[in-house]
């Protein structure tokens, strides 16, 4: 079952490669910088190597300078994970510094957002700035509204080691007995808010309480295509399919 399960996911991925570079969200869709991101990561987690020219010439293709910091995230994290980072023309890297510390300086209370410029700023080996919105973070912790797992997952990208303990509780306590995790306690199950605690418990060596009723939950995601959905209602999209195959590989539930 498993054997088949990443081989499917392989299948599922590759219909949704496009012949001028990239993945779409389905076979017919254009390709975009999240979707080809997450079909990356399913392909490296499934040991399956990706067509490094076809995706070469989807990422040069990319006006950058455009990009929402959200979309730009990833594509330096795309090239990084690609070994690409270099290729990027320096007044460019510097241009998108410029404006992401211009955002900073404008807006500190959007946690996503903060966590994506960390991000960006970490792969560039700006640790200053890395520095700084970590310290913002933590001393303005109760502004951010914390309260759903997403926000939580944002918050330990930010400060890692340094995320407070007692958010522990918080997170554990969100699994539901299908095994899944909602947005908060007592929430409907998703695959996302599922990846977002597992990411968390796993950088801070703990697991969930139920690993069993974990693997269940998943693999009730799982459609005939190869993909999985957010729940077990759910169509597949590549994001909730590398979701669901991080947990299984990093908790070691595909044996």
């Amino acid at each position: 079952m498993e054997v088949e399960t990443l081989n499917k996911s392989i299948e599922f991925v590759l219909m949704r490669e496009k012949k001028e570079g990239g993945f779409g969200a389905t076979p017919l869709l254009p390709a975009t910088i999240e979707d080809t991101y997450y079909a990356v990561k399913i392909l490296y987690l499934c040991n399956y190597s990706p067509n490094i020219e076809l995706l070469k010439y989807f990422l040069f293709r990319q006006h950058i300078l455009k990009l929402s910091i959200k979309p730009l995230t990833k594509y330096f994290k795309l090239l990084n994970y690609l070994n690409l980072l270099n290729t990027l023309p320096s007044y460019v890297v510097t241009k998108c510094k410029n404006n992401l510390k211009a955002f900073i300086l404008e807006d500190l209370t959007n946690i996503e957002l903060l966590c994506c410029i960390s991000e960006i700023f970490e792969l560039l080996g700006v640790k200053d700035i890395i520095l700084e919105i970590k310290k913002q973070a933590l001393s303005q912790i109760f502004s951010f509204n914390l309260k759903t797992l997403k926000s939580f997952y944002f918050l330990y990208k930010i400060v890692k080691k340094d995320f407070p303990v007692k958010f522990l509780n918080d997170i554990l306590d969100s699994q539901n007995p299908d095994g899944g995790f909602g947005f908060f306690k007592g929430t409907t199950s998703y695959m996302e808010n599922t990846y977002y605690a597992c990411y968390i418990l796993y950088y801070l060596n703990f697991k969930p309480r139920n690993l069993i009723k974990l693997k269940e939950f998943i693999l009730s995601c799982y459609n005939a295509d190869g993909g999985f959905g957010r729940n077990s209602q759910g169509i597949s999209f590549l994001e909730s399919t590398y979701h669901a195959l991080w947990i299984f590989k990093n908790f070691n539930l595909l044996k």
